[in-house]
């Protein structure tokens, strides 16, 4: 294959030879001779094609947003030597490259192996492929070279950031017959003290009270209120009317960060947690207990890429057709639109508990700009604007307005603890 220095010097021989004729003046055609002579020379010697074995390793194959991952290429050649050889590994344009560089210009001869690394760091989160590898082999004039693709391919999976939110008061409003953390106001197997009555054969040694036992002369046995476990259903609104900022610091993308965050710390209480994005399709994950469910949520969360414009009247069409009934709601959404509000008011009024995480858009896209007066004016304006319609929205169910640069825990600081049933 000719590089574009060669169809340069073609180009240059073809000009002197064509204006040699329209002028008819025959010495133009000797300065035609020097670049057609160096062409045919270098086309003389044969480019050898690369024929090589590479390998790819990476430190990390599930690294969190911001996190260095080391990239080690070893390359053997196992054809002719190459005189130069140019390697490129691709890298997706969301990853920077702070060390090293994922390109190298090398001779090999036959048999020789060569080592090269580079670290990458992930912007945003998301499913990433490292590769294919480039190989061309350059003839010495640089007019020629062969190119080989290999398609070596690594996947690195990018998780949101986990945010520490262990001391949130989150837990489901209504429980089931499965033993978990939350108090269900019945006697059963828990921690919390809750009476005492006639000791029964069977009872077990460990919850006779024996100072009442010493007091009455007669054994007591003390009683316990049952803890037990619920249903939370994490709905993410990842429309793309529901887009506000860049990429990664979107609305969408905080959203992920608390849909996460929220499932971490409903699933540590033995809780079933289940998820809804709706974006292009209704994605969704069946509830269900424990850490691979915690992993099922993080993957459908790792996919998310706002677009869409579903309405939230599919979202309850799901919930109610195949979702366990009573479920808790954790809408995750700016609030952008009245379809958001309607949804909350119906999904209310059919008896179902909802609490609403909002990333505030007016923070986010206030973030964008610099200090300006008139900026400053529109801000407290559209903020008075956000804070009637959060007031309004108390009325129907919990509302978290987070500020996307504070930390989650601390919006979620003003949620009550939800009362039992």
């Amino acid at each position: 294959m000719r590089t574009s220095l060669a169809s340069s010097l073609a180009s240059v021989a073809g000009i002197f030879v064509v204006l040699a004729l329209l002028f008819l003046e025959w010495r133009l055609l000797l300065l035609a001779i020097p670049p057609l002579t160096y062409l045919v020379l270098a086309g003389l010697r044969p480019v050898p094609a690369p024929v090589l074995d590479v390998i790819r390793e990476v430190s990390e194959d599930r690294a969190p947003v911001g996190q260095e991952v080391s990239v080690t290429l070893r390359v053997a050649n196992r054809g002719p030597r190459i005189d130069l050889l140019e390697l490129y590994d691709a890298v997706p344009r969301e990853f920077a490259v702070p060390e090293g560089r994922p390109h190298l210009a090398i001779a090999l001869r036959n048999g020789e192996q060569v080592t090269f690394s580079y670290t990458v760091v992930p912007r945003v989160k998301g499913q990433f492929q490292l590769g294919p590898v480039t190989a061309r082999s350059l003839s010495p004039s640089g007019l020629d070279y062969e190119e080989a693709i290999l398609p070596i391919r690594t996947t690195i999976n990018v998780p949101p950031p986990l945010e520490d939110i262990r001391r949130a008061r989150i837990q489901p409003r209504r429980t089931r017959a499965w033993v978990g953390q939350i108090p269900s106001r019945l006697i059963g197997l828990g921690t919390e003290f809750w009476g005492l009555r006639e000791y029964v054969p069977g009872d077990e040694t460990r919850r006779i009270n024996w100072k009442a036992t010493a007091r009455l002369d007669r054994l007591v046995t003390n009683e316990y209120e049952g803890e037990r476990s619920g249903d939370v259903v994490i709905v993410l609104d990842a429309r793309q009317e529901a887009v506000v900022g860049p990429l990664a610091a979107s609305t969408t993308e905080h959203g992920i960060r608390a849909a996460l965050a929220i499932a971490a710390k409903i699933l540590d209480g033995r809780n079933r947690v289940g998820l809804i994005v709706q974006r292009n399709v209704l994605d969704w994950v069946y509830p269900a207990f424990g850490r691979k469910q915690l992993f099922r949520i993080l993957d459908a969360l790792v996919r998310v890429r706002p677009g869409g414009e579903w309405s939230f009247r599919h979202v309850s069409w799901v919930l109610s057709r195949f979702f366990p009934p009573n479920s808790q709601v954790v809408l995750i959404s700016p609030l952008l639109d009245a379809d958001a509000l309607r949804a909350v008011i119906d999904l209310t009024a059919r008896g179902t508990a909802v609490m609403i995480v909002s990333p505030s858009p007016i923070e986010v896209e206030r973030a964008m700009y610099s200090e300006d007066p008139t900026l400053d004016v529109a801000y407290r304006l559209l903020r008075m604007e956000r804070e009637n319609a959060v007031s309004a929205l108390r009325r129907f169910a919990d509302v978290a307005d987070w500020n996307p640069r504070d930390p989650l825990a601390t919006a979620l600081r003003g949620v009550t603890r939800w009362p039992r049933h």
